[in-house]
């Protein structure tokens, strides 16, 4: 059956490479690969669809996957080959809104990301190897320096399936049997490793389809480290459950204090009671003195702001993000939103739900989410009790917005590891694209047009991810040197419990050296090529940095 598909595209292919086109259309002809290649290229595309999608898409992953790097070129000429080839391995829909591509043969096994691998990934020793680009992302590959060796740590952790969370409790309601078993089952008792890559500021992600730690409460129960260990440190269980019952704001000893007055718990009401009662078992075993995967969490409070804050040196917004030490356990949206209350009538009265949004949007340029959730009075106490608490914060956006270059269609820095951060300038773009080979249809494509823009809204925030980025490869590190593994969802550090309080004083010690050095200072120079010089508003926050509590919670 293959091969009566294979000749039937191959004779459309050779008719449409033996015509004659206009100058430019002849030249992405011409630049086309054999035959088979193309043939097997639209193979890779269609077989990961389980449903329809649009031609845009698939006809992009096309152009891009026969050679073609100008973005018009590959939507073109993969839209041109999927119009000539339909009928067997794929149909075509004609809409009256655009054109879909419809799957005739399905594989389930067979994805565009690469599932978890029962041997160790080959390691990353340039940023291309046999996995593809080590950059996620068709326009942000590039060969210069990346922390290829934690991703290669990271690739390196032993994962098993939970069998008690796949047999007794029940997947999120958008997931059917047809949908995960087959991906579980085939894991269960045989230790694998996933592969991870790097987005273009350096964050690390865990690279696969379905199976991923990177996911929703379910989907993390169910992986657990396959180098299980005795728990000797029992009060770090306690401290996890108490967290996944959604007290982690709480002080570490009042979270003790909850968990030794339950009698039993009733995980229904916990803010992850499939965690909960994950984290319960490995407490049990660890009374029986019986080995547990269970892998414990504790996330940075509000990491943007502790990045800002140890950028500027300021205290301020140091304490209301736990960089210095608190006799409790600050949480910064709630401090929002109790100062916005003091100041607001009682109509106009806001919650810690409402203002956390637009917190975290604000130091990262976004203007349309506060004033989407702020009435004008709420958003002009929002600006004003924002300037009092973190007014380091604010210096560090303002000052990285002022040198967002406009001329550029790339800005690039270096991080304290060597690691170089290559963000391409785009805009959106809309265009008209029409096929020559379906009757001239048309459809409008949207896209990411790599150009020179006066946008300077994405530099702020793409720096402070990158230095995110950073913290956690320091993290993976510095944990291997001491023995024990780690891994991260970006701030959330996971890790076997006993280690809880080593991870929390390494990114103490992390966020100090941060603090210590010139770091925006270095970026801000190498983006313009000009020195920079940043003045801080202390130089002692270092020292305070690494007697605090709760950076990590």
């Amino acid at each position: 059956m293959n091969e009566c598909i294979n000749e039937t595209m191959n004779i459309a292919l050779d008719n449409y490479k033996n015509s004659k086109y206009y100058t430019s259309k002849q030249k992405r002809i011409d630049f086309l690969p054999h035959n088979s290649l193309i043939i097997e290229a639209i193979w890779e595309v269609i077989l990961p669809l389980q449903s329809y999608t649009s031609i845009q898409n698939i006809g992009t992953k096309l152009g891009f996957a026969l050679g073609f790097t100008n973005q018009l070129d590959a939507i073109k000429t993969g839209a041109e080959i999927l119009s000539l080839t339909h009928g067997n391995l794929f149909d075509l829909e004609l809409t009256d809104t655009g054109i879909n591509i419809i799957p005739k043969i399905t594989n389930p096994d067979k994805t565009e990301n690469p599932s978890p691998e029962f041997q160790c990934p080959a390691k990353w020793k340039n940023n291309r190897n046999k996995y593809g680009s080590v950059i996620m992302g068709y326009q942000n590959h590039h060969d210069d320096k990346q922390g290829l060796d934690a991703l290669n740590l990271l690739q390196q952790v032993q994962w098993e399936i939970d069998p008690v969370v796949l047999t007794t409790e029940c997947p999120p309601i958008v997931q059917t049997e047809h949908d995960f078993l087959p991906t579980y089952v085939k894991f269960i008792g045989k230790p694998f490793h996933f592969i991870w890559k790097f987005d273009k500021r350096g964050r690390s992600y865990s690279h696969s389809w379905q199976l991923n730690i990177q996911s929703q409460e379910y989907d993390k129960a169910i992986l657990s480290f396959a180098n299980q260990r005795v728990t000797k440190h029992l009060d770090n269980l306690k401290i996890a459950i108490a967290n996944h019952a959604g007290l982690d704001k709480l002080t570490w000893d009042a979270r003790l204090t909850w968990f030794n007055h339950q009698t039993s718990f009733s995980t229904e009401n916990f803010a992850e009671p499939i965690l909960g009662r994950k984290a319960i078992r490995a407490y049990e075993r660890a009374i029986q003195n019986k080995p547990s995967g269970y892998l414990m969490g504790v996330d940075a409070t509000a990491s943007g702001l502790q990045i800002m804050a140890a950028l500027s040196g300021c205290k301020q917004t140091a304490k209301n993000c736990n960089l210095v030490n608190n006799t409790q356990r600050v949480d910064i949206y709630s401090e929002v939103a109790d100062q916005m209350n003091n100041l607001l009538s009682s109509d106009e009265k806001v919650t810690r739900t409402l203002v956390k949004k637009p917190v975290m949007t604000h130091y990262y340029n976004s203007i349309d989410i506060p004033e989407t959730a702020f009435s004008p009075t709420q958003l002009n106490v929002f600006y004003s009790v924002l300037n009092n608490l973190c007014p380091g914060a604010e210096s560090v956006m303002e000052t990285i917005n002022h040198y967002w270059d406009s001329s550029t269609t790339c800005h690039s820095w270096v991080l304290p590891d060597g690691h170089v951060v290559k963000v391409p300038v785009s805009e959106m773009i809309d265009c008209r694209i029409e096929i020559d080979e379906l009757e001239h249809r048309r459809f409008t494509y949207r896209y990411n047009k790599i150009q020179p823009s006066k946008n300077f809204r994405s530099l702020a925030p793409n720096i402070i991810h990158s230095i995110d980025g950073y913290i956690a490869r320091e993290m993976v590190r510095r944990a291997n040197k001491l023995g024990f593994e780690l891994v991260h969802i970006h701030d959330n550090f996971l890790f076997l419990p006993d280690y809880l309080q080593i991870v929390c004083r390494l990114y103490r010690e992390i966020m100090s050296e941060i603090t210590n050095s010139n770091l925006l200072a270095t970026i801000l120079s190498t983006i313009t090529g000009q020195p920079i010089v940043i003045n801080k508003l202390s130089d002692d926050l270092h020292l305070d940095i690494l007697t605090s509590n709760y950076m990590l919670s």
